[in-house]
């Protein structure tokens, strides 16, 4: 086990990389939902390999692999992301804070490989912002979204958005409960130091079926989410 700085810097140097090559590509008109997800697969292995971290996941025989759902986690670490990136069997793709669209060829790597931009501090806006993930799915690409909105800073599952729930239910996509369980002890919320030799898993709940279910259901809804998703940790 080892705290260190300079691991984490090169996974963000990995990261930029990565993001030059789908800016790359994009800029020659050959961006393709297939090559975001190689880069994704190349960029989650780095990661974990540089951070010398542990990555396994259980519940896959729980939903149908294929079909598009609504990922819905718990969010305590940089590193949920990539462990949901590297353990759904198929396209995945998610939702981030607004301010990351400005940064560098980061942000513009975000958008270019369908990554939806949410303004937490306007629910308008948040909820316009959302309205993107039908493209998404018609693709068959499904959605990782943080049931709190953003990162706890102390591993507790906090208060619900209804962003994630209103998108599950305009397009009848399930909801995939989703626990990340160790990411917060890699690498915590705020903090720039890594810890080596960690082990990460992720569990995969039952779906929740939304087809059926109206605007009405949504407190109902919000609820069930969240005992599966106290289920999963316990």
């Amino acid at each position: 086990m080892e705290r260190t700085r300079w691991r984490t810097l090169a996974v963000f140097a990995h990261t930029l990389s990565c993001s030059s090559r789908i800016v790359g590509d994009a800029a020659l008109g050959r961006l393709t939902g297939q090559r975001v997800d190689a880069v994704l697969d190349r960029w989650c292995g780095h990661v974990f390999g540089i951070s010398r971290t542990t990555l396994t996941a259980e519940g896959l025989d729980r939903f149908e692999h294929g079909r598009p759902y609504v990922l819905l986690s718990n969010h305590t670490s940089l590193l949920d992301i990539p462990a949901v990136c590297a353990t759904f069997p198929g396209s995945v793709r998610f939702v981030a804070k607004a301010e990351l669209r400005r940064v560098p060829v980061f942000g513009r790597a975000m958008a270019e490989a369908g990554v939806l931009f949410v303004n937490r501090g306007d629910r308008t806006q948040a909820i316009q912002a959302l309205s993107g993930a039908n493209a998404l799915i018609e693709k068959g690409e499904s959605l990782w979204i943080a049931a709190e909105g953003g990162r706890s800073r102390d591993g507790s599952l906090g208060p619900f958005k209804k962003g994630p729930f209103h998108v599950a239910l305009d397009l009848g996509v399930p909801l995939l409960p989703t626990w990340i369980e160790g990411t917060r002890a890699v690498i915590p919320a705020g903090s720039l130091v890594s810890v080596t030799g960690q082990r990460v898993h992720v569990r995969y709940g039952e779906p929740i079926e939304t087809a059926d279910l109206l605007a009405a259901d949504l407190p109902e809804l919000m609820a069930r989410s969240r005992v599966a998703l106290e289920a999963l940790c316990s």
